[in-house]
């Protein structure tokens, strides 16, 4: 079920492109490739496969109507941009900009992008979402709007977005995420992580391994199964929950507006504004600060 529900949220995209694209070209790469995209207002979704074939897919929208083959209106239309998919040893490049200087275009162009499981990328987006699944390598995603998702990767991501939501499913490796706007999901990471948001809620479930948060705003959420190495939860503004298994040795080092905890088997200080002890004789060492919003760390 779950599996299917990523699925779903993956083809977000392509349910919005039924016909054929307008154009297809084909590379062969001789091993491990890289992915280079350069974009402005597209989105673009990239989709791991076996062999060893790049397919880009681009489909075309004017004026809210999909166009499938060689059109004249398209073809004028293109002309306001600087369209390059090219291929330079095993890295493939999508580069697509509006020219500057021109008209509000009524198209819209859209990629859909195969390459082989064993694939980088580096993203430079200024609109558009970007959808990434089934990858194993370095995704490196930097956008200035547009939504971001991996999911069901391998090996790393970093991504750095001025706009639009950060979505991670189902990723082994770690992810680094840097944003000042939009929420912050990550489920099933099996890795370390570390996220700095200055805006937008972050909720994080069933992740193993290090855990470092800091946000300037919005609320910190983390439902955790497991609890192997350290988490940090920092915020400047809004509040922070954690649930973290029952039955841990654990450092805590929590303050806050308020801070709630249910203890047991606990050495140290507590109030109303701040726990700093051992519970179950110390270990993990679990960090959770906030300057104004309540804290409240819970135990399953």
């Amino acid at each position: 079920m779950i599996l299917v529900l990523l699925s779903l949220q993956f083809s977000v995209f392509a349910m919005d492109f039924r016909g054929d694209p307008y154009l297809t070209k084909k590379f062969t790469l001789s091993g491990a490739g890289n992915l280079n995209v350069e974009t402005s207002g597209s989105s673009v979704a990239v989709t791991g496969a076996s062999g060893n074939e790049v397919v880009v897919d681009m489909y075309v929208k004017l004026d809210g109507k999909e166009i499938e083959m060689e059109d004249s209106a398209v073809e004028k239309e293109l002309e306001n941009y600087n369209l390059d998919i090219n291929q330079s040893g095993n890295t493939v490049s999508l580069i697509v900009k509006k020219k500057p200087n021109t008209n509000r275009s009524k198209m819209s162009l859209h990629f859909k992008v195969k390459v082989p499981k064993e694939m980088s990328s580096k993203f430079q987006s200024s609109g558009g979402s970007i959808a990434i699944e089934g990858l194993n390598g370095k995704q490196d995603v930097a956008s200035s709007g547009g939504s971001i998702q991996v999911i069901n990767s391998s090996g790393q991501v970093k991504t750095q977005s001025s706009g639009g939501s950060f979505r991670v499913e189902n990723f082994k490796g770690n992810v680094e995420a840097q944003s000042s706007g939009g929420s912050i999901k990550v489920n099933q990471l099996t890795g370390d992580l570390m996220i700095g948001s200055s805006g937008g809620s972050v909720n994080l479930e069933e992740i193993a391994g290090s855990i470092v948060v800091n946000s300037s705003g919005g609320s910190v959420r983390a439902q955790l199964s497991k609890l192997e190495k350290q988490l940090t939860l920092n915020s400047s503004g809004g509040s922070i929950t954690a649930v973290v298994p029952d039955g841990l040795g654990l450092n805590l080092d929590i303050s806050g507006g308020r801070v709630n905890s249910p203890l047991s088997n606990f050495d140290g200080e507590i109030k109303k504004d701040k726990i700093v002890g051992k519970v179950n004789g110390g270990g993990i060492p679990v960090t959770m600060q906030s300057s104004g919003g309540s804290i409240n760390l819970e135990f399953n």
